[in-house]
């Protein structure tokens, strides 16, 4: 992430009421209250989070419609500007709006030369070898915060977590060692698969559970596979993600071989909407309260 501050100049300090010393004696907290809060665009969804996560709300975000079935939370107001797709958002809008920030991983494709002519470009890493997918996104949220001097709310942000997270792993302590099975339709013959090295594999093994899938997996730690390799897949409980695209999957409960499907014939299925598994802090703790809610439904 980048670690180049954000400039306010004296008159900008002055419209909103604020000298430089005045500004300058404020606690960081109280500081970071009073400048003016800067438009921030997020070119991809789990920029939304660590947005929220130092207190601030994103003015544009790419691809709502999408975003508020995968992700959903934290909720967009109903006034957040559409930049289109992820990997291709509308620059000549970008070119209009000309935001203070924006915010994108690594990974993106988007010319970052192109962006900054447009405004200030941060970048955040999603995985970083030798360390934990949740580790990272820690480290992004402390960084940005301290990039934009809201040091503060980000860590309240990260304490309120793992206080919900500690309280999470007790309640699921009667459940500790099960074997959970993590996918989402892709199509009727596909899905994608989380292994143990994925954000919610991460969030299993924080909250003493398993993750079935052992197979290989990509750098993100999930895995595009045919329907038929969940079959042999030794699980306690599958969880199929919903993303509100019910077409592609209506002819599979129908088939003979997913009736067959352990789980299926177990009762041990279950479907959750919306759950982002290449986000950050937020979505973990989005899916462990999903875990927490399915878990009054478990059975052995």
């Amino acid at each position: 992430m980048s670690n180049k501050p954000i400039h306010l100049t004296r008159r900008r300090l002055l419209q909103y009421g604020l000298g430089i010393g005045v500004a300058s004696s404020l606690s960081p907290s109280l500081r970071a209250a009073t400048l003016p809060q800067p438009r921030i665009a997020a070119l991809d969804w789990t920029a939304v989070e660590l947005i929220e996560g130092v207190g601030l709300t994103p003015y544009a975000v790419s691809d709502t419609p999408s975003y508020r079935q995968w992700v959903v939370t934290p909720s967009l107001p109903a006034a957040t500007l559409e930049l289109g797709l992820r990997n291709e958002p509308n620059l000549e809008l970008l070119a209009q709006l000309r935001p203070d920030i924006m915010i994108l991983p690594f990974y993106s494709p988007l010319p970052e030369s192109r962006l900054q002519q447009f405004g200030e470009v941060i970048r955040y890493p999603f995985t970083l070898p030798g360390k934990k997918i949740l580790s990272v996104a820690r480290d992004n949220l402390q960084q940005l915060g301290r990039h934009l001097g809201r040091e503060a709310y980000a860590q309240r942000s990260i304490t309120a977590w793992q206080a919900n997270m500690t309280a999470a792993r007790q309640q699921l302590a009667p459940w500790q060692g099960i074997r959970l099975l993590l996918y989402s339709f892709l199509s009727p013959r596909q899905v994608l698969v989380m292994s143990p090295s994925s954000l919610f594999g991460e969030v299993l093994a924080y909250l003493g559970l398993e993750c079935a899938w052992q197979g290989s997996a990509n750098m993100w730690g999930s895995a595009v596979i045919g329907v038929e390799q969940l079959y042999p897949v030794e699980t306690d409980i599958a969880i199929e993600f919903m993303h509100g695209e019910h077409g592609a999957t209506r002819a599979v409960p129908q088939s003979g071989l997913w009736q067959k499907m352990p789980f299926m014939q177990q009762h041990n299925h279950y479907q959750v909407e919306g759950a982002w598994m290449y986000g950050g802090l937020h979505a973990a703790l989005r899916f462990t309260e999903q875990l927490l809610h399915l878990s009054g439904q478990w059975h052995d």
